[in-house]
């Protein structure tokens, strides 16, 4: 007669496991060799950038050395704190990223609420200065001339440099038909008559203008920031995919590690493939607004460093209950043989795959056998329960009653032995024959094994 008895394996002795597998979850952020990686990562994406943007800056600069004078000169001023700004800026960055994280929102804005303030107070002084002109028809004539090429000269560097339609989308266009009435003005003879529309059409541009530049790194400082979110979780990643080994405790044995992705069930590459995807999206020319960059610093990168620890703790756990496993299964061997006449055999993993079910052989002189398949239940996506199934498969008249006494002296010696076990109690009226192939459970075991479950493990093998 054939047949299965379970037999549960108390949680407590599971559960030192489980809080040792949550010692190891933990990457440091402080290891050198990150640390280094990621700041040579954030030192050359800062300096590519912002010589884009000092580049850029200075092509401006060039274009408005055509202005009228009065209008020059405040645009040089102008172009002076704007690179201020840009080297406080990149200063900031460069010094401080993982403060400015948390203080950038309010320290930009609040040097652009600045900067914009001096910028209105410079162009309503350009404009009194302009008003006294009215007067005079030939000055004013002159001067609307003037203001024509100024207003034209910063529509076109505008229009040329600075990425107007994302900061301020049809603003430059609606400039641009004021532009064009005045010039219709103009070519009527109306130069008086234009001139109050051009000084404030010039007006608005140059606080176009302005507005662009700190928006842009504005932007800027928020994209390399989100960047540098980014680059940290990819780089605790990649330094993630090979950790020491633990022990029982969680400690790491020195000499010892092991595959996280493996044992994490391809956890570690799908998660490294999304960060690597979301880098991808902040690239200079990603249409992100600089509200939902600050997001990924605020939200998304929090969130991948919580499924970084969480695929490690998992990797972690299906490693140590694989361990457990084998640990539980050389006792039961033990108590078998103790209890029985029967031998040990040979071991195998379901589906040859340490992370499955551990499955004991033992065989009787009579070649009864008996099969120990150690196996644990999922449990929220991780390893659960431990149980022990104890598989009887004798060709001969044993009696369900002494398979029970059989299993209760098993469950007994293993309480001798320290392991916590609760009363066998019957699995199934007969033990399917198809797990006594051991070749076939290790070619197919995920197929034929009734309990085959998708923990990670160390190999062990009964000698």
């Amino acid at each position: 007669m054939s047949g299965a008895k379970r037999i549960t394996v108390d949680e407590g002795a599971w559960r030192e496991a489980q809080t040792a597998a949550r010692k190891l979850r933990q990457v440091r952020s402080d290891m050198p060799k990150l640390v280094e990686a990621v700041k040579k990562e954030q030192r050359a994406e800062l300096d590519r950038t912002f010589n884009q943007v000092e580049g850029r800056q200075r092509r401006v600069e060039q274009v408005l050395t055509g202005l009228s004078d009065e209008a020059k000169r405040a645009e040089l001023r102008t172009a002076k704190r704007l690179r201020e700004q840009s080297d406080r800026l990149r200063g900031q960055i460069g010094s401080a990223v993982e403060r400015l994280r948390a203080e950038q929102d309010e320290r930009i804005r609040t040097a652009i609420e600045r900067e914009r303030a001096e910028q209105r107070a410079e162009i309503q002084e350009l404009g009194r200065e302009l008003d006294g002109m009215r007067a005079d028809r030939d000055r004013a004539a002159v001067a609307a001339r003037n203001a024509l090429a100024d207003a034209r000269l910063m529509r076109d560097a505008i229009r040329a440099e600075l990425p107007h339609e994302r900061f301020a989308p049809g603003r430059l266009d609606r400039l641009e038909r004021r532009i064009a009435t005045a010039e219709a003005n103009l070519a009527a003879g109306l130069a008086a008559e234009s001139l109050s529309l051009l000084q404030e059409t010039y007006l608005d541009l140059a606080e176009l203008r302005a507005d662009l530049v700190l928006l842009d790194q504005e932007w800027q400082a928020a994209r390399l920031a989100a960047l540098d979110a980014l680059t940290v979780v990819a780089e605790r990643v990649r330094f993630s995919a090979d950790l020491p080994a633990p022990d029982e405790r969680g400690e790491p044995i020195d000499g010892l590690s092991f595959d996280v992705d493996h044992w994490s069930g391809g956890g570690l590459a799908e998660l490294r493939a999304e960060v690597e995807e979301r880098r991808g999206r902040i690239g200079e020319g990603t249409g992100l607004t600089t509200e939902e960059l600050r997001e990924i610093v605020r939200r998304d990168a929090p969130d991948l460093e919580r499924r970084l620890e969480e695929t490690l703790s998992r990797a972690t756990a299906a490693l140590l209950a694989s361990q457990a496993r084998v640990n539980v299964a050389e006792q039961v061997v033990d108590a078998v043989e103790h209890a029985t006449g029967f031998s040990w055999a040979e071991n195998a993993y379901a589906g040859d795959d340490q992370r499955a079910a551990f499955y004991s052989k033992l065989r009787h002189l009579n070649d009864n056998e008996i099969v120990i398949e150690v196996a644990h239940e999922v449990e929220d996506g991780g390893p659960g329960t431990l149980a022990v199934r104890i598989l009887s498969y004798d060709r001969d008249t044993a009696s369900e009653e002494e398979l029970t006494e059989r299993a209760r002296e098993i469950a007994t010696s293993l309480r001798d032995r320290g392991l916590p076990v609760g009363e066998p109690t019957a699995d199934a009226p007969r033990a399917d024959p198809a797990l006594t192939d051991f070749d076939s459970l290790r070619a197919e075991g995920t197929e034929i094994s009734a309990r085959a479950e998708d923990g990670r493990s160390r190999p062990g093998e009964r000698r």
